[in-house]
């Protein structure tokens, strides 16, 4: 197909030649047999994309169920929740972690996810549920075991959130490939909607599940749980302020 510019080119050239010809001799005005244009060498096909690959998480074993934590944000005097949860691949390898928030009294709700490296950051991220409209996230910050991704979210989206079944999130790998991870969202309705728990308890919790693990045979996660309270306690940190 010829394009655009190739058009203008060929009517410009056109017009010097005709303004040419009038300035010719008669004899040399004799109309010439049309040759053929040269045959266009085909443009090549563009590469197909390649196919999106699907990977369906669980919960991480050592969480039971989601978990709403409420805390008091002295600075601002305002009660910052999140509902969160982790979450492995089949082979129960970890692979994210997931986190709901909310600020009493404000309308303002957003998600953070902390994601695995290497995934492209230009992109950024896309997740829905069955019934929700697309959202888009931003990267905010990588760290050792991952990066934390951000998007805002609305009472139409939570709303949606809690009737769906699975949260689809979507990114880019280092060679451009789409990966949908599928997150289980039973039982996030029933957690979000709950009083939670406060700070001073999860770490109760933490400390029994941890001493638990420590008097388990071995080959016991009392690792994993120690990471996992940290990431907990790190996330309600790095909660922005509102």
């Amino acid at each position: 197909m010829v394009t655009m510019s190739n058009k203008a080119r060929s009517a410009s050239l056109a017009a010097m030649a005709l303004a040419g010809l009038a300035s010719l001799p008669a004899s040399a005005q004799a109309p010439r047999p049309a040759q053929p244009a040269p045959a266009q060498p085909a443009a090549p096909a563009a590469p197909a994309p390649p196919q999106a690959v699907k990977v369906p998480l669980k919960a991480a074993p050592d969480q039971a169920d989601w978990l709403k934590v409420c805390g008091l944000d002295p600075s601002v005097n305002k009660t910052i929740c999140y509902t969160t949860r982790d979450f492995v691949a089949e082979n129960n390898q970890p692979v994210m972690a997931v986190a709901f928030y909310s600020i009493k009294e404000e309308p303002r709700r957003f998600v953070r996810i902390l994601v695995p490296l290497t995934f492209l950051i230009q992109p950024g991220i896309r997740f829905s549920a069955e019934g929700t409209q697309p959202v888009n996230a931003r990267f905010q910050i990588c760290l050792p075991q991952g990066c934390f991704v951000e998007g805002e979210l609305n009472e139409t989206t939570i709303t949606g959130l809690k009737k769906a079944t699975t949260l689809r999130i979507d990114m880019q790998n280092q060679i451009g490939q789409e990966v949908n991870f599928e997150v289980p969202l039973a039982g996030f309705a029933k957690a979000y909607d709950s009083a939670g728990i406060d700070q001073e308890t999860l770490q109760r919790l933490q400390q029994q599940q941890v001493q638990g693990a420590q008097q388990a045979p071995a080959g016991g996660n009392a690792d994993d749980l120690k990471r996992r309270g940290e990431e907990l306690l790190r996330q309600r940190q790095q909660a922005p302020k509102p």
